[in-house]
């Protein structure tokens, strides 16, 4: 029987289905920013209890919206978190830490209280053209009072307690797209139909940013003093970290899918206004400590040192239809993708304790026509090393990409493996 506490936060979630996210992006802290790619809390409850014994710590190597962690956070459990991303890290540790509110009230309301000054858009100096007003070819992202006002904020948080500054800049990126002339989708952002009329105040974004904080103030007030395990997060490339977290008594978690999205990308607007990047040499050296689950940056391949034959026969498929991808370096991707998640799992198995279980929910992807099982083949290199295969199961489908017709045909599974 889950504690009043968790039965409390779950209540809007509903009973809904394991695979279902429906009503979870409403839950106080997962409603803070919108994460496309989160997943049920239901499933990290679920494959804790599989584990059929007290499980004390926990291991999330590709941490994302931290659903992860905020739910061992709630149950008491400690959680190891591995994020690459900057901005998510922050977002994560907001969500789990327990907070001082009188003094988050007094540096939030600071914060809100900035205003631009002369030098507010400094830290944007080596941004991309585009981002701020004039813009590059008459095109930009944010309107130049708009900006201001952000960089304002953002120096303002920076006189923060720092204890605090993780919530403040994630409060202020929650306002980002908004306020923007652009809208982001999971494959990059586009500019707004009739943009260039479209006009955001300065006084527009302080309101933005008052009402995020005062929600998401009531949400900490509620339940942070409740939470219960600590969430330790770690920055940076899970491909270097995990090995030397301490022993835990499982992992839980969802990598990025080999599905061509370059996430750095996708949420470049919070990495480059919140001050996570300030230069070009930023921005690569973030990219390239991701995963391989994308051809945006061009890099060495890889090749996983088990064998699938699922991956083989796709890779197969895939090599005879090259010319016609729609970038001719994919299959270098997968090859690359899959010896990724290969290392990463066999260095989870090296630090969970035996009879510890690894959860692994992934999607699968497909091009030219060819389907790319990604939890097939993890299964399949899972068991190469070793791994006792516990199940894989099918959690829902998804759709196939609109260029391939928008149809459901690709599956999202959970793939359990015991150590």
């Amino acid at each position: 029987m889950l504690a009043p506490v968790l039965q409390n936060w779950l209540h809007p979630h509903g009973e809904g289905a394991l695979s279902s996210n429906v009503g979870a992006a409403d839950l106080a802290f997962q409603r803070w920013f919108r994460f496309k790619e989160a997943y049920s809390p239901r499933i990290v409850m679920d494959a804790i209890r599989e584990n059929g014994r007290k499980v004390q710590r926990c291991i999330d190597p590709t941490g994302g919206s931290g659903t992860t962690a905020l739910v061992c956070s709630f149950l008491g459990i400690e959680c190891d978190t591995v994020e690459v991303n900057p901005f998510m890290a922050d977002l994560i540790s907001a969500k789990t830490r327990i907070y001082d509110t009188a003094s988050l009230a007094v540096d939030v309301a600071e914060v809100i209280a900035a205003r631009p000054k002369s030098d507010s858009l400094a830290r944007y100096a080596e941004a991309p053209a585009t981002l701020i007003e004039p813009g590059e070819n008459e095109r930009w992202v944010f309107n130049l009072a708009v900006a201001r006002q952000i960089g304002a904020f953002a120096d303002a948080i920076e006189l923060a307690d720092p204890r605090n500054q993780p919530f403040l800049r994630v409060m202020l990126g929650s306002i980002l797209r908004d306020v923007s002339n652009v809208v982001v989708n999971g494959k990059g952002r586009k500019y707004r139909k009739g943009w260039e009329r479209r006009i955001v105040t300065a006084a527009q974004v302080v309101d933005r940013m008052r009402d995020a904080c005062k929600a998401a103030y009531g949400d900490v007030v509620r339940y942070s003093s409740r939470l219960e395990g600590e969430a330790v997060v770690h920055l940076g490339d899970a491909r270097e970290l995990v090995a030397d977290l301490p022993d835990a008594d499982c992992a839980i978690f969802s990598p990025p899918y080999p599905n061509s999205f370059d996430y750095t990308d996708i949420y470049n607007l919070e990495l480059w206004m919140l001050g996570y990047l300030r230069s070009a040499a930023d921005n690569r050296g973030l990219r390239l400590a991701t995963m391989h689950s994308h051809v945006q940056l061009n890099r060495p391949g890889r090749v996983p040192a088990g064998r699938s034959s699922t991956l083989e026969a796709a890779s197969i498929g895939i090599e005879r239809n090259r010319l016609s991808l729609w970038h001719r370096g994919i299959p270098e991707m997968l090859s690359s993708y899959f010896a990724d998640m290969e290392g990463v799992i066999s260095d989870l198995a090296s630090v969970i304790r035996p009879g510890g279980l690894i959860t692994v929910i992934v999607g699968g992807s497909s091009y030219a026509g060819v389907a790319v099982d990604a939890p097939t083949i993890i299964a399949e290199l899972g068991r190469s090393m070793g791994l006792e295969l516990v199940r894989h199961t099918n959690l829902r489908s998804m759709r196939l990409s609109a260029q391939q017709g928008g149809q459901f045909g690709l599956s999202e599974d959970a793939v359990v493996f015991r150590c």
